[in-house]
């Protein structure tokens, strides 16, 4: 049976209400916008994630705290630094959490000021403590954090670690105020010092200054070397700084000197130390395995009404000054008169360098050397007189000790030369002594400068004598010794000036050649007075005629003195019963001596 199949016939659906429609596309927006949001909540939290990758690997501090102080957000160096491995556990601690009591307080009070709007915090320098204990010292930033409606919600912060900025700066501070050799505190830190202990001072707390200088350590230099010299400074540091202690302040102010700077009861106790430094230096200190000695001399000054630094260290230098003059390895405390004796020493300095510009108030006089027969003129000696305008003749024991100290003693030495090769090469003189300074010695211009006016002038050099102390041939530096052998290889004559006063050796007095001991006055005036006297100068004779030189007896005031030395075998007589210092011409007219 065939069944016939109607055609499929199609109905229209029918409209939704617009109602519903309304539905439908309010569910498609809804759909939508949770894919939005889905979208944007999945960029937050990558952008958080990237936020804190970002920051936990600034090696700053970076945090934020809400109003109350407490950390709402931290970077991990903040975390680590303060024992939080993981950030996040620092979230709703405050500094009291994390730091010591004393610290968190100075930290909640910055961060309060910040946060209530008083100030910012702009590179201000403060420091945390690890709990390992050791400290990191910031240079930190503290903001206020506002909302969009500008209200203070917090503060946020950064902070760099300075630690070895910091220490960096404190060492180029300690360079900067210390001496690099012994460490101590050098000129700078000690004037800065010794302005404190003078402002205390003022204010009544007793202060006293002394000041330390070393005793001929230049000779230590020159026959040691100066890494000798420096290894002894630095050991003479250490004993002076155990000695000091925490009773003054030490401090090296030059190259031999050092100062103490005393305060409170310790002040009227300068004495004391002084004299326990010097029972320190009485203890030998090691240069090389060898053993070696020094002295000091000490100038103390206690702080005086009306006295500020300066005055001060001028009155602790006077003191010094005066220790040195009266023989060194002392100390002397300041008087009013000792500044009155270098005020004079100003004076006599300032006139002594015009009357060398100017040429016309110094002259030369030439005391005559005899022979033993007491009519043949051997030699003479020439002997600087000043004219002073206003205050006369001085003696020369006036101002040689002030030219040497100021330097002034290589141009008066340059002047006595020059008039004494004028004189030598005007006169027939056999010879012309002239003193020679330790200074002068030391200067290559010196030597030059000699054997230059002797070529000028067309004079023998075995006519010049110059006359040096025993001290010169004690200076064993290679400058000294150097001019005294191109002075003998020129054929300029040596004496030895002063002769057993001082501590000449066989040895000197050989490797030198001297031609000539002098004897000095202090012993020839005792002659017929004192056995120990008559001794010496029997032994200086003996002495000289071992090595073939001549004897010169200097101060011959008595015929018995005269008598005494020629039958002793004396080569020379030079003194006031022969003739005192006599002008040129008045000189030549005595003598006879022909121009």
């Amino acid at each position: 049976m065939v069944v016939k199949r109607s055609p499929v016939q199609h109905v229209a659906r029918p409209e939704p209400p617009e109602s519903l429609a309304a539905l439908v596309a309010a569910n498609e927006r809804l759909q939508r916008f949770a894919a939005e949001l889905a979208g944007e909540q999945q960029r937050a939290q990558v952008e958080r994630s990237w936020l804190r990758t970002m920051i936990d690997q600034v090696p700053d501090y970076l945090y934020i705290k809400d109003k109350d102080a407490r950390f709402v957000i931290a970077n991990r160096a903040v975390a680590a630094d303060l024992g939080h491995g993981d950030p996040n556990t620092l979230i709703g601690k405050s500094d009291l959490d994390v730091h010591p009591p004393q610290l968190a307080r100075r930290y909640y009070e910055d961060d309060m000021s910040v946060i209530r709007g008083e100030k910012a915090l702009i590179d201000h320098e403060e420091y945390v403590v690890r709990p390992d204990g050791t400290q990191l010292w910031l240079s930190t930033s503290k903001l206020p954090l506002r909302n969009p409606e500008g209200q203070i919600i917090g503060l946020v912060c950064s902070a760099r670690d300075i630690t070895e900025q910091r220490r960096t700066q404190a060492h180029i501070h300690f360079l900067a105020y210390h001496d690099s050799l012994t460490g101590l505190p050098n000129r700078a830190q000690f004037e800065r010092d010794l302005a404190g202990l003078a402002g205390r001072a003022a204010e009544g707390v007793p202060a006293t200054l002394v000041l330390i200088d070393l005793d001929r350590f230049k000779h230590i230099n020159d026959t040691l070397g100066h890494v000798a010299g420096d290894d002894l400074l630095r050991q003479l540091a250490n004993r002076l700084f155990q000695l000091v202690g925490p009773a003054g302040t030490l401090a090296r102010v030059g190259g031999d000197e050092f100062a103490i700077l005393l305060s409170g009861p310790a002040a009227g106790a300068a004495e004391s130390m002084c004299r326990a430094i010097q029972l320190q230096l009485g203890r030998p200190f090691r240069l090389f395995d060898d053993p070696a000695f020094i002295t000091a001399s000490f100038g103390i000054a206690p702080w005086q009404p009306g006295s500020d630094a300066f005055s001060m260290l001028r009155e602790a230098d006077i003191a010094l000054y005066e220790a040195k003059a009266r023989g060194r390895g002392r100390w002397e405390v300041f008087t009013p008169p000792m500044a009155e004796t270098v005020e004079e020493k100003r004076r006599i300095e300032q006139d002594l360098r015009r009357a060398l510009d100017t040429g016309g108030e110094l002259r030369l006089e030439y005391q005559p050397i005899f022979a033993t027969d007491g009519r043949t003129v051997a030699g003479a000696e020439a002997l600087v007189r000043w004219e002073h305008p206003e205050r006369g003749r001085l003696a020369p024991d006036v101002f040689i000790g002030v030219a040497e100290e100021r330097g002034l003693i290589e141009r008066l030495g340059e002047w006595v030369l020059e008039e004494a090769c004028r004189m030598l090469a005007r006169t027939t003189i056999p010879w012309v002594a002239v003193n020679v300074s330790p200074v002068e010695l030391r200067s290559r211009r010196f030597v030059d400068r000699v054997i230059e006016q002797l070529r000028q002038l067309g004079i023998d050099p075995a006519r010049l004598q110059l006359e040096i102390t025993e001290g010169v041939l004690l200076d064993t530096s290679e400058a000294t010794e150097a001019g005294l052998t191109r002075l003998r290889t020129a054929g300029i004559r040596l004496a030895l000036d002063d002769f057993g006063t001082g501590y000449s050796s066989l040895n000197y007095l050989r490797r030198y050649n001297v031609d000539k001991l002098k004897i000095d006055r202090s012993f020839v005036g005792q002659l017929g007075q004192s056995s120990d006297a008559e001794v010496i100068v029997r032994t200086i004779i003996d002495l000289a005629r071992s090595l073939n030189m001549k004897v010169t007896a200097e101060g011959v005031a008595t015929e018995q003195q005269r008598d005494y030395l020629v039958a002793r075998g004396c080569h020379e007589l030079q003194g006031y019963l022969l003739s005192q210092p006599l002008p040129l011409e008045a000189f030549l007219e005595f003598t006879g001596i022909a121009a």
